[in-house]
């Protein structure tokens, strides 16, 4: 008569070290979202305008935290300051967000999930000045 629970032991030993790489691979990547979660309040990008009339620092998500004007800034009309004001906005945005689109490619690969979504965030949601904002 044959045992019926030979290799069973072999069996559950294999499932056992198939569950314990995917925890490592879980808390592994636990560890990554963690420091992006962290890069992204600690990210900001700052644009200066081509004669410094405007310089521009804004954060993941297109938060804007500081604009400062320049002596030049002086010179200009109010409606051409207002639209370098807009243009540097948005380089500063798509700056931070696509600093942060390649903070994920460097903790989850280039053609990971993640860091392509990052970078189509960028790319869509904080266009670059010139570009459409529809």
């Amino acid at each position: 008569m044959t045992d019926p629970f030979i290799g069973m032991d072999a069996g559950f030993e294999n499932a056992r070290r198939q569950l314990q790489e995917i925890r490592a691979k879980a808390q592994n990547n636990k560890l990554r979202a963690d420091a992006l979660a962290d890069d992204v309040d600690a990210i900001s990008e700052e644009v200066r305008s081509a004669r410094g009339a405007v310089i521009v620092r804004a954060g993941v998500g297109g938060r804007v935290r500081l604009i400062t004007f320049g002596p030049e800034a002086e010179r200009l009309s109010l409606d051409a300051l207002g639209r370098l004001t807009t243009q540097t906005i948005a380089e500063a945005q798509h700056a931070a967000m696509a600093r942060l689109a390649d903070r994920g490619a460097e903790l989850f690969g280039p053609e990971s999930d993640i860091a392509l979504s990052l970078r189509r965030d960028a790319d869509r949601g904080y266009p670059r000045s010139g570009t459409s904002f529809s």
